[in-house]
This record gives C-alpha cells, structure tokens and sequence, in this order.
C-alpha cells in the first residue's frame, strides 16, 4: 500500500539544482510538520496535495509511505554467551517447563576467598551454612516448591588463556552426592535465603583456617574448589535471581572461642568471587530442535509463523528485509526520511510470571550469525519500545527505528548478508523469553513503514 502526498512547489527554500542532503535535511523537519498530519487524515488523492508555494520553480516532491516490504523472521542461537559479566552480578538457579522454549535450567557455579586467612587458634565451629541474597529477579511460577542442590566442584574453574569469561555453556565437574538438598518457596521479594549446611562439611575447612593449613586463595582451593547450586531434575518452578555481590551472598561459619570470660558468637566468611551460570534448554520436539549450529535459520514458516528469543539459552530471532530494494522500482530520483519496524509478540506466550520486556536493544549480525555491532544515531543507542494502543497484551507491538540500517542496506557495497537481532539489556543474566508472529500470523501488524521522498 502507498499512502502518496504531493508537495508541490515549496518556493524558494531551495532550487532545482540543491544537493540531495539538503533536501533530505529539509524534508525532515518539514515532514514532521505537515507529513504525518497528512498520514493521520489519510488522503491519497492527488487533488488533496499541499501547496507549499506558488512562485517556485515547479520541482514536483512526493513523499510516500510504503508498507509492502517483506520482514523476514527466523530464529537462530548463539553457540554460546557470557555469564559471567560484571556488570550483572547474578547467579540463576532455577527450572521450570515451557511450552515454546521447552525444559529450561540454570545452574550457578562459583569459587570463594577471603580477604584474611585467620580464625583465633582457640575458636570451635558451632555451625556453617550459606546465605543466597534475592536480587528480586524471577522468572516463571514461584508459587510453586523449588529445590536447591549444593555440590562441591572436584575441579577448579578455569578459562582459557586467551578467553577470561565463562559462558552458558560452561561446566565444571562436581560430586554427583549433594553436600545438602533443600525445597522451599522463593520469596524474591525478601532479603535472602539461608541454607545450614552439614557440621562436617564446614569443620574441616573451618579448621584448616585455623590451624594454618589454608592460608591464602590458592590453598583453599586445594581444599574447596567451588561449589555448584543445582535445581531438582524434576522441578517445575521458576528460575530465581541471587547477588553474587561479594559480602551480600557467603558461606558463613559461626564460631565461638571458649576461653572468654563471655563467650560472644562470632563469624567467619567466605565470600563469592568468581561465578557463572551453566543455563540449558531441552527443546526436544519443538520446533526448535531444527536449530543445529549457529549458522542455522529456522525460518517463521517453517514454525508455526513465530520466531523466538529467549535471554540466557541464546535464541534470537533475525531480522531481514529481503526486497528491500524493490524501493528503486519507483524510477525516480528519492532519499528515505524515516524507517520504522513495527513486530508484533505473541499474544498466547505472555503472562503474568513470564512477563514482556518493556525495551529492547538492537545489534546487527552478519551473515555467519555472528553478532557484529550494537546499532547506534547521533543521540544515543538504538531501542524497541513497546506501543501500547491499551491494556490488553493482543495490542502491543514493539517499535523499532531502524533507518540506519536501512540506508546502509540501501547505498552498501558489496552487498552482505547481515541483519537485525532484539535482545534486552540482560540477556546474559536473566531467562526472559519473547515470541514474536511474523507478518502473516500478526495479520500485517508485524512490518516495515518506509517514508520516502521522491523528487524530479
């Protein structure tokens, strides 16, 4: 469909040989004067055009509105991403069922230290445990009973030498006999959750500090690798946020020293200083399971008409505009003003516990799906803003400016393969998934709104 408006001698602002970035630097200012009133009446007769001038030269501009452009969506996924990023100290323990994205599980794993290696030579263990800190962050049913499964790591992290992150993908070995397994009701809400752990387990660490056997970083993992918190193999539950912020989550051993003349109780702490979260998916018998590499695309035809992204487990969806160039078909001379994608999630995926991400960022990967650049302007980095047109989620939409993209598609050379992706800004610490209807399942909701000008 063509939404056609005539702008037809704009006087004497410019003349017929002004360069194209002039013109395009005007029309943007002008059009977002007159244009989208023009848009909002929805005139597309010629005998309606705006007369901007009658002592111009003649120079006939039309500024047109194109939606016709295929959007392509598929589904990809990353091989693998980091989880253990600074920037969000989290660690993601949880399980639960889905119908889109299948079984999904986070484990954490994490080494300790201290900042001193002494206990009073005098002091007896009365008893350890660890506290986890809620960092308010959930996803799925709470409501339902989660369990907890402490491991000790029997080797010690490592990355490699050229590579210092860990990823969702990463595993470290552990006992297959839980130090303590424990159920319980999140509460994300309220400050932590503490687990006691076995006397036995704590004693001989906490004497070993005490005795001068563990003295520095480097000899308490001699004794103390790590440790892992697992979910059960049969929850169906929710995934749950805990700090992995040193000082906030800990392994606390509580002691006393029996020669005082008042035996106060005191605290010794091992604190969290490395971590990553180990997140899988089982997607066995869903569409998903087409996806064997990186380099695949499953197409939204070929599932059901609905691409996926899910934070953690790596799936995104990808975003091209195949015929993008058909714009030329138009014969004449032209510049695009605006660009904006409009896609549509799927109604039927959302809910009060797997709630919508409200914003989104847009990055550009290229044709081996390998994630290339974060799209920025001249302001700021470029977003997805949910449109809410009223409260029912069947109404939203997300809305992505992406004229950038689509002037580089437009004027590069050679031509590439790259296209867009969506992700939110913890992707790397969080489960939260999106499913988006491609235009067709969206009734054309799902599209591309090109604004375009054309000059002679």
């Amino acid at each position: 469909m063509y939404i056609i408006l005539f702008i037809r001698s704009i006087g004497p602002f410019f003349c017929k040989n002004s360069t194209k970035q002039m013109l395009k630097s005007f029309l943007k200012l002008f059009t977002v004067i007159t244009v989208l009133t023009m848009v909002v009446a929805c005139s597309t007769d010629i005998e309606d055009s705006l007369l901007a001038g009658e002592d111009f030269t003649g120079t006939n501009i039309r500024v047109l509105s194109i939606d016709t452009f295929t959007v392509q969506l598929s589904t990809m996924k990353f091989d693998s991403i980091t989880t253990s990023d600074s920037d969000n100290v989290r660690l993601l323990v949880g399980q639960y069922n889905d119908n889109d994205m299948g079984i999904v599980k986070s484990s954490a794993y994490f080494q300790l230290s201290s900042s001193s290696y002494f206990i009073d030579n005098d002091a007896i263990l009365d008893s350890v445990g660890i506290n986890l800190d809620y960092d308010t962050y959930y996803y799925n049913d709470t409501t339902q009973v989660s369990t907890i499964n402490i491991h000790k790591l029997t080797e010690k992290m490592d990355t490699d030498d050229n590579d210092p992150y860990y990823y969702n993908t990463t595993e470290t070995a552990y006992e297959s006999t839980p130090i303590i397994s424990k159920s319980y009701y999140p509460t994300p809400n309220k400050d932590s959750l503490y687990i006691t752990l076995p006397y036995d387990f704590g004693e001989e660490i906490f004497n070993a500090i005490r005795d001068n056997n563990i003295t520095d970083q480097e000899s308490l993992y001699q004794q103390l690798q790590g440790l892992t918190i697992r979910p059960g193999d049969n929850d169906n539950s929710s995934v749950i946020g805990f700090s992995a912020t040193s000082g906030i989550s800990y392994l606390r051993f509580y002691y006393t020293i029996p020669d005082e003349v008042e035996t106060d109780e005191y605290t010794y702490d091992l604190n969290i200083n490395t971590y990553y979260n180990h997140i899988e998916s089982d997607v066995s018998g869903l569409p998903l399971e087409a996806i064997t590499d990186q380099e695949y695309n499953l197409a939204s035809q070929q599932s059901n008409n609905i691409s996926y992204n899910q934070a953690g487990t790596g799936y995104v969806t990808r975003i091209e505009f195949p015929n993008i160039k058909n714009i030329y078909d138009i014969g004449s001379e032209g510049t695009i003003l605006d660009a904006v994608l409009y896609i549509e999630p799927n109604f039927d995926s959302l809910s009060d516990i797997q709630p919508l991400s409200q914003s989104l960022l847009l990055y550009t990967i290229d044709q081996n799906n390998d994630l290339a650049s974060q799209v920025s302007n001249s302001v700021d980095v470029v977003t997805a803003e949910v449109t809410n047109e009223d409260s029912e989620y069947n109404d939203v939409t997300y809305t992505v400016p992406v004229i950038d993209f689509v002037d580089q598609k437009l004027t590069e050379s050679p031509e590439t393969e790259d296209a867009l992706i969506l992700i939110p800004a913890n992707y790397n610490s969080t489960v939260n998934k999106i499913i988006f209807n491609d235009s067709q399942r969206s009734d054309y909701k799902t599209k591309l709104i090109i604004t375009y000008a054309v000059y002679e």
